[in-house]
């Protein structure tokens, strides 16, 4: 009780005091970097980054300072410029920012050492810690990545299933890392701020820190964590319910929309007496695009009074479509601005999803991609 009752008062009267100085953040950049200024991202009371946050300061022989608010925390994303400002690192530095401290960054192409006053000494001395493991965790994640491209949903289910025990290995190996045990309130920003986990620091922490500042936000963004996790969960549900509605051997579901002034329609080319290969594609979706060839392929090859491929710009904005369909020399017919109208109508949670209706409107077959397209295609032109 004494501990706890201590701990209070002394995170509070630290606060207090540090809330009248700004965090003083400062560093060195290697040559090899030749870097002109720091790229910095600031975000709001509410831990929020947007673009429209991005500054930058000078690099002036070898180094460069800044400091962020003294009114609360803050998260700071700094990037240092490469080559002049010609290209920039990859390798982005997080930290948070505490009022009244001060961080000393040793910037490399590789990353950066964190240290300074106390607080970021422990905080260096974390990351550090944790850098191994997330190396490997990270590969895992590209590997993945480069796995699923191209694969259809339940290719993508079962690499996935493949792949979990070793990245919960991976994550639970970096859970049992050293971390920020001397000093509360930086495990509680690591965990439940930088590393996207606020419902479970703040489930974990200390009940007399709930009422300081650090305590509040965090439990704000946990509010907020449960709430998108429920609506994700409602969504889930709903697009099972519109998926089963409409499997194979189910009767399409229309949907309309409207862009320029004209209303589209699923029917103005589902169900009118063609087979039709329907394509659900965003131009931001690499995978999507990756499938485009084919479908120009099996377009060119097929269409007629009896085929037709048609895509449906899911989830994209409808200039980004049209400078797509132009760049990829895209001919078959296209329902622009569709948004979230088809992917409701046929629960899909995830681009590209190629569906082949029969000439009666019937679902033939969901989920296609690559050479199973064409051969689909074949069993029924062949």
């Amino acid at each position: 009780m004494k501990r706890t009752i201590m701990t209070l008062l002394s995170v509070t009267a630290s606060l207090a005091l540090m809330a009248q100085k700004p965090c003083k953040i400062e560093g060195k950049v290697a040559d090899d970097l030749k870097s002109n200024k720091i790229y910095i991202y600031v975000s709001n009371e509410k831990l929020e980054i947007t673009e429209e946050d991005k500054d930058s300061v000078p690099v002036k022989k070898g180094k460069f300072s800044f400091e962020a608010p003294a009114n609360g925390f803050r998260r700071i994303v700094i990037v240092p410029s490469v080559d002049n400002g010609k290209g920039v690192s990859m390798n982005q530095i997080r930290l948070l920012s505490v009022p009244g401290e001060k961080a000393v960054l040793d910037i490399t192409r590789e990353g950066a050492t964190i240290g300074g006053t106390k607080f970021y000494q422990e905080w260096g001395a974390a990351d550090k810690s944790k850098a191994e493991v997330y190396a490997k965790l990270k590969a895992l994640q590209d590997n993945f990545a480069k796995e699923v491209e191209g694969k259809s949903d339940e290719e993508v289910k079962v690499l996935r299933e493949k792949v979990m025990p070793q990245y919960k290995e991976l994550v639970e190996a970096y859970r049992k890392c050293p971390d920020m045990k001397g000093n509360e309130l930086g495990a509680l920003m690591f965990w439940g701020i930088l590393m996207g986990e606020p419902v479970e620091a703040y489930d974990k922490m200390d009940a007399s820190l709930r009422d300081t500042e650090a305590g509040k936000l965090l439990k704000e963004r946990a509010d907020k964590q449960r709430a998108n996790e429920e609506a994700r969960a409602k969504e889930e549900a709903e697009a099972k319910k519109a998926e089963e509605a409409s499997g194979e051997g189910k009767m399409f579901t229309d949907f309309e929309c409207e862009y320029n002034g004209k209303v589209q329609k699923l029917s103005d080319y589902v169900g009118k007496g063609k087979y039709v290969l329907v394509d659900f594609w965003a131009s931001w979706c690499g995978p999507c695009k990756a499938e485009i060839p084919n479908l120009i392929k099996v377009y060119e090859k097929y269409k007629g009074d009896k085929f037709e491929v048609l895509g449906v710009a899911t989830w994209d904005k409808p200039k980004d479509t049209e400078k797509a369909i132009q760049q990829m020399n895209i001919p078959y017919p296209q329902i622009i601005n569709a948004q979230k109208a088809g992917s409701d109508a046929y629960g899909i949670m995830g681009i590209p999803q190629i569906i082949l209706f029969a000439p009666d409107g019937k679902i033939l077959k969901r989920d296609l991609r690559g050479v199973a397209i064409e051969e689909e295609l074949q069993k029924i032109f062949n």
